[in-house]
C-alpha cells in the first residue's frame, strides 16, 4: 500500500529492516514485547498505512486455503476412519483407559 501511494520500495524495505532489528534488540536484550508494528505506525514513511495497519496485519489474509483444506482432509480422510471404527470407539475399556 505504501508503494502503491508513491513510496520507494527498497526505501520501505530498508526501514522495516532497521525497524525490525531494533525491535528484536530490545525483545532480546531487554526482555520487552516486540514493539515492530508501533514503530512502523509511528513511522512517517508508513502514514499511506498508519489507519489499516490492523486488517493489513490480519492473520486470515496469510492463511490462504490452509482453512478449507483442514475441512476436506478431515470430511475426507478422518470422517470414513472415525465411522469405521465407531463401534471401537464408544466400547468401554476394561483397564480403565478410555479414549
Amino acid at each position: 500500500a505504501c508503494v502503491k501511494a508513491g513510496g520507494d520500495r527498497q526505501e520501505l524495505h530498508e526501514k522495516i529492516r532497521v525497524h525490525s532489528m531494533a525491535a528484536g534488540a530490545r525483545v532480546k536484550g531487554e526482555g520487552v514485547p516486540n514493539d515492530l508494528i508501533e514503530r512502523i505506525r509511528a513511522d512517517p514513511a508508513f502514514s499511506a498505512v498508519h489507519d489499516s495497519l490492523d486488517s493489513i496485519m490480519d492473520p486470515m489474509n496469510f492463511v490462504g486455503r490452509a482453512p478449507q483444506q483442514v475441512e476436506d482432509f478431515i470430511r475426507e480422510e478422518i470422517d470414513p476412519i472415525l465411522i469405521k471404527y465407531d463401534h471401537l470407539l464408544s466400547e468401554k475399556s476394561l483397564d480403565n483407559v478410555n479414549v
